[in-house]
């Protein structure tokens, strides 16, 4: 009986383990599984807020979405705000990248055009040498920014239909000579290009 009794209450004993143990897997899977969803929604809550973050930097936003990317949370509603965030950064990057180019593109126009001041001077100059020497100097001194003497040189003459319309086509070294037989400068530089050595290829005038 006593016998008995024993194995009786090792058994139970033993049961009662296995329970304990089923029940401690069961609580650790139901933990694991309400932290993954915490993990979810707070994933969702922040790429939300990247979405409709407009305070700061393309960068700062990055990051904040190189950490959750790096989580690596299966769940397709995250996996579709990933990428919804990605487009939305990739299409600020873009105009980023435009606005920057733009302004480059102004900065170059307006070098551009302060050089082209300094041509504008050379005619000015030569117009009022007074004599022919110190006027032939000067025009050898501006064909030196020129890529030849005989770089063209168009005068606009009107726009028709938004089209430009030019008068005969010169050179820069008849041109230059001929400020210097009128002795007076009627156009005004409204276009420069410059070939790569940043000598000037082409000048484009109109009348002042």
């Amino acid at each position: 009986m006593q016998r008995f009794c024993w194995i009786l209450f090792i058994g139970l004993v033993a049961l009662g383990g296995v329970t304990s143990c089923k029940s401690k897997k069961k609580i650790a899977e139901q933990q694991a599984a309400e932290a993954k969803a915490r993990r979810i929604s707070q994933a969702k809550s922040e790429l939300q807020a990247l979405l409709n973050d407009e305070s700061r930097s393309i960068e700062e936003r990055e990051q904040a979405l190189a950490r959750i990317k790096g989580q690596n949370i299966d769940d397709p509603e995250v996996q579709a705000l990933i990428r919804q965030v990605e487009q939305k950064l990739a299409a600020e990057k873009a105009r980023r990248a435009e606005e920057e180019r733009r302004k480059a593109e102004e900065e170059r126009r307006k070098a551009e055009v302060a050089k082209a001041m300094t041509i504008q001077d050379y005619f000015r100059d030569i117009v009022g040498s007074g004599n022919t020497e110190i006027a032939n100097r000067r025009i050898q001194e501006a064909l030196q920014l020129f890529a030849s003497p005989d770089t063209p040189v168009l005068i606009v003459i009107g726009t028709f239909n938004g089209e430009k319309d030019y008068d005969r086509p010169t050179t820069i070294s008849k041109y230059l000579n001929y400020l210097k037989d009128q002795k007076k400068a009627p156009h005004r530089i409204i276009n420069v290009k410059r070939n790569a050595a940043g000598k000037i290829e082409e000048l484009e005038l109109e009348k002042q």
